[in-house]
């Protein structure tokens, strides 16, 4: 006797109002028994319908009328496309999941680049500042060297004119720093001046 044809004898048998169908100790499902015809072959597809290990047939106040136990190996799982048919699904999602990645990593790949190369000219723009403050710190400390040494020399000249008793030169190098400033403005009024005008050559003697 097979396991389908027996557990029909027993629900026959026992007529119940609802079968649990066990397929561990904590997981039940319980199944309702239809009125219409055929019903018991209906309730064997539901029972079937997932793996069972022992069946419990009950009336309506819930009481055990009997139960029967699967003697059959456990059934192999089918594989979930062919089980669920959402097989073509899945694999849509994986393809939006993947594209989703790739357009992520090449939009994180782009503001990097971005990021890099904004970086690399402000980079350029500080090293062009840097070189332009250490110039100019240059000039002035070879302005401030010219001043000091210029002072030194007026000094040294001053002293010396004083011992001498020349006054001419003691009133020229006093007057120096004055003809120092005034040198540019006295080259602009050279180069500006009036030109010298040019003789036109004597006319050729007719022959």
């Amino acid at each position: 006797m097979t396991q389908a044809t027996a557990l029909l004898e027993t629900l026959k048998r026992h007529n119940p109002a609802r079968v649990l169908a066990y397929a561990g100790d904590d997981d039940a499902r319980a199944i309702s028994v239809p009125t219409r015809r055929r019903k018991w072959g209906q309730v064997i597809e539901a029972i079937n319908a997932r793996s069972w290990s022992r069946v419990e047939l009950q009336d309506k106040a819930g009481a055990v009328l009997a139960y029967v136990e699967n003697s059959e190996p456990a059934r192999e799982l089918e594989p979930l496309d062919a089980a669920t048919g959402t097989g073509a699904q899945i694999q849509l999602a994986e393809r939006i999941v993947t594209m989703v990645a790739r357009g992520q990593r090449e939009v994180m790949s782009f503001r990097d680049a971005e990021l890099s190369a904004l970086l690399s000219a402000q980079g350029s723009v500080v090293r062009e500042m840097a070189g332009a403050m250490s110039s100019l710190s240059a000039l002035y400390r070879e302005q401030v060297q010219t001043a000091e040494t210029t002072g030194e020399l007026r000094a040294t000249a001053l002293a010396h004119a004083a011992s001498s008793g020349d006054d001419q030169i003691r009133q020229l190098l006093e007057a120096l720093p004055v003809l120092i400033q005034a040198l540019p403005m006295l080259r602009g009024l050279l180069s500006s001046g009036p030109s010298t005008p040019t003789t036109p050559p004597p006319p050729k003697a007719k022959s």
